[in-house]
């Protein structure tokens, strides 16, 4: 509401406000005059109240407060002085505080007037490419383009809310029923002209499709005509923007721009027609197919060959400990036997009682070492004698131990050259005794 219509409205309001409560009586006839001469009275006062008329806390903002203040005390002011009046029942507080009530109530209902009046449109509302353009859009931008819509359709943009998205218009006289539907199309217009002059670039989708036919670079020159019109009746059939490409002859690359939410959706579908039709044109031009060691991807680089490890050196065998020895009754060092389960060598006869008799008339010299070598023989003798008894167990003999009975037997003569010359000597000796 103008501050015009708001002066008149509150001039009449006032005086038929104060002539209903009998606060003041009104000479016959002078009623419209008086109402003039109010509304006089209140040029200049209204315009601040008229600038707020669409806040919804007008009534509590203290700007507005003052401005009735002031004007109250002007109203009251000319009531007072009006030649039209012809008597007065109240006090001048009581004709301004009537005055103050009668200017909000005013007030008060041009504000609902107007929230009826006003159109609010939201952006969100108006389709994918106007609501995408209005969230890409500078604010700047995007507020010239509110103010255009707001000329075409006959209103003015009153505010716009980036937060919710909504923008609020004021319709101009005269009144257009139609003004709502009306300015959702010229808002709609506004803001795809942005896009399509370039200010806002609408989002774009990447999808890339395998061939199964392979096409050189002067096939896909001659064949980029029909692979246009393929495009056109696949990508862009609902309008769409659309660009294609065939980089390495065995896949074709699409750049989408969907114009609705539907299509955003769709694209995989679309770029899957649009590639058979491809293949299609390319297998009726003879196109040689994709080989399959070019459609499998590249092999992984080989692996490098690992280092030969070092091998580890065996763990030294334990060297077996050295067999025990034992001396013998002339003091010879012999290995210590052990029991074999091989069959031993026949064992020497026994030294006959003649020449253990015989012994006994040697000459002192011979018989002081006859107990010794006779102690050494009888030991030999009666070692080897019990020797046959316990190899005896096991008769059979195998090829090692035949092996290890030689090794035993040169051993055991190694090892006692002294007791065996000892006691030839001994005999011959005795021999000659005799």
């Amino acid at each position: 509401m103008n501050a015009l219509n708001l002066s008149r409205k509150l001039a009449s309001r006032i005086v038929e406000g104060l002539k209903g409560r009998g606060r003041i009586l009104v000479v016959k006839g002078g009623t419209a005059a008086l109402v003039r001469a109010v509304d006089d009275a209140m040029s200049g006062y209204v315009e601040p109240l008229a600038e707020r008329a669409l806040r919804a806390d007008a009534a509590d903002d203290p700007t507005t407060r003052e401005a009735l203040s002031r004007l109250t005390g002007r109203v009251a002011q000319a009531l007072l002085a009006s030649e039209h009046l012809e008597d007065v029942f109240a006090d001048r507080s009581v004709v301004e505080r009537e005055v103050l009530d009668a200017a909000r109530i005013a007030l008060r209902e041009a504000s609902a007037s107007q929230d009826e009046a006003v159109v609010r449109v939201e952006l969100d509302l108006l389709g994918y490419v106007a609501a995408t353009a209005g969230k890409r859009a500078r604010p700047q931008s995007l507020v010239i383009a509110l103010e255009r819509a707001g000329l075409v359709a006959g209103a003015r943009l009153e505010s716009y809310d980036p937060a919710a998205r909504e923008a609020v218009f004021v319709p101009e006289p005269p009144a257009n029923p139609d003004l709502h539907l009306e300015l959702e199309e010229a808002v709609a217009d506004e803001l795809c002209a942005l896009v399509e002059r370039g200010v806002v670039e609408l989002p774009t989708l990447e999808r890339t499709a395998q061939l199964t036919h392979e096409v050189s670079p002067s096939e896909r020159a001659r064949l980029t005509r029909l692979i246009d019109r393929a495009a056109t009746r696949t990508l862009r059939r609902t309008g769409n923007a659309a660009q294609w490409e065939i980089p390495d002859g065995r896949s074709v690359r699409v750049v989408y721009t969907p114009l609705s939410e539907q299509d955003a959706r769709d694209v995989d579908m679309h770029v899957a027609a649009f590639a058979a039709e491809v293949d299609t044109l390319l297998a009726d031009a003879g196109a040689p197919l994709v080989s399959a060691t070019a459609a499998v991807s590249p092999p992984p680089p080989p692996a490098e060959p690992a280092r030969a490890q070092r091998r580890a050196k065996p763990a030294p065998t334990p060297e077996a400990p050295e067999p025990l020895h034992h001396a013998n009754g002339n003091g010879a060092v012999l290995p210590v036997e052990e029991p074999v389960e091989e069959e031993a060598p026949p064992s020497e006869p026994a030294p006959k009682p003649a020449r253990a008799r015989a012994t006994t008339k040697r000459s002192p010299r011979s018989s002081s070492r006859t107990p010794a070598a006779t102690r050494a023989a009888a030991a030999r003798t009666t070692t080897k004698k019990r020797a046959p008894a316990k190899r005896a167990t096991k008769p059979g003999t195998t090829e090692e131990g035949t092996r290890k009975k030689a090794t035993k037997a040169s051993t055991k003569k190694r090892a006692l050259p002294a007791t065996t010359t000892k006691a030839r000597t001994t005999k011959t000796r005795t021999t000659k005794k005799r």
